[in-house]
C-alpha cells in the first residue's frame, strides 16, 4: 500500500459515515481517491459546475462562499480537517451550490461520485451518515437565514465577536481575518463592518487594537447580538 492510499484510508476511516463499511470496501474507496494540494486563495470548486465527486479536508482550512455578480462574497461555512465538501451534488447530480477557497495550503482528498454512490447502495447506513451531514448544514443555514434578515449589522457583529472569543477561550483574541473576510462572513461590506465595530467600541462593550479584540462588558454584547432588528 503506497503512503497516498495509506493516508486515504486513515481520512476515510475518520468519517463517521464511512465507518460502517467493511474493511475491504474502505480500501477501494482508498483506491480510487486522490489527495490534492490547493495554495492560500485557490478555488477548490466553483459554483455551478459539475461535480465529479466528494472533497475532504486533510490539511488546511477551506470557505464556501456564494459570489455575487459584482464580486461581493456571502461566505456560507468554513471547514477545516476532517470536514467534507460536497454532499449535495454528490446526491442530486446538479453543480456544487457554492464556491469553495482555501483560506491556507490546504491537502484535500477527491473521492469519485460513482465510488460513492456504489457505497451507498451497497451499504445504505453510509447514505443515512450523508443525509445527517446535510441536516446540520440545513440547520446551520437556517441560523444564518435569521442572522441577515432579522438582525442589524451591529448585532451580528457582536454575534461573531462572541464567537471569536469562545473560540479562543479568552475575552482577548486576535480577530484571524481581514475587514473584507469579516465582511464577507456578516454579509456587507468593510466600510460598514468598521462602522459596527465602532459603535461596539463606543458603546464600551470592547477594545479594539488593530486585530486584537477585547470583550470588556460581555453581558452587554450578549443582550445586543440577541437583538432584532430590521436593515443589514
Amino acid at each position: 500500500m503506497t503512503k497516498v492510499t495509506s493516508d486515504a484510508l486513515a481520512v476515510l476511516s475518520g468519517l463517521t459515515y464511512f465507518r460502517p463499511l467493511p474493511a475491504a470496501d474502505l480500501r477501494r474507496l482508498a483506491a480510487q481517491s486522490t489527495v490534492r494540494d490547493v495554495r492560500r486563495g485557490q478555488r477548490v470548486f466553483e459554483e455551478g459546475t459539475a461535480a465529479e465527486g466528494l472533497f475532504i479536508v486533510m490539511e488546511g482550512r477551506v470557505r464556501l462562499v456564494r459570489i455575487s455578480r459584482g464580486g461581493r462574497e456571502q461566505v456560507l461555512h468554513s471547514e477545516g480537517p476532517g470536514a467534507t465538501l460536497g454532499e449535495v451534488p454528490l446526491l442530486d447530480g446538479g453543480g456544487y451550490v457554492a464556491t469553495a477557497i482555501a483560506t491556507e495550503p490546504s491537502r484535500l482528498l477527491y473521492v469519485p461520485r460513482a465510488t460513492i454512490l456504489d457505497a451507498c447502495r451497497r451499504h445504505p447506513d453510509v447514505a443515512l451518515g450523508i443525509i445527517g451531514v446535510l441536516a446540520r448544514r440545513v440547520r446551520s443555514f437556517a441560523g444564518l437565514v435569521e442572522q441577515l434578515s432579522l438582525k442589524d449589522l451591529t448585532a451580528r457583529t457582536a454575534a461573531l465577536l462572541l464567537e471569536e472569543s469562545r473560540a479562543s477561550g479568552a475575552p482577548t483574541f486576535v480577530l484571524g481575518a481581514t475587514r473584507d473576510e469579516l465582511a464577507a462572513r456578516l454579509g456587507t461590506v468593510r466600510e460598514l463592518v468598521s462602522r459596527a465595530l465602532g459603535r461596539l467600541r463606543t458603546a464600551g462593550l470592547i477594545r479594539v487594537a488593530g486585530r486584537k479584540v477585547t470583550i470588556v462588558d460581555l453581558r452587554g454584547l450578549k443582550d445586543l447580538a440577541e437583538d432584532t432588528g430590521a436593515g443589514g
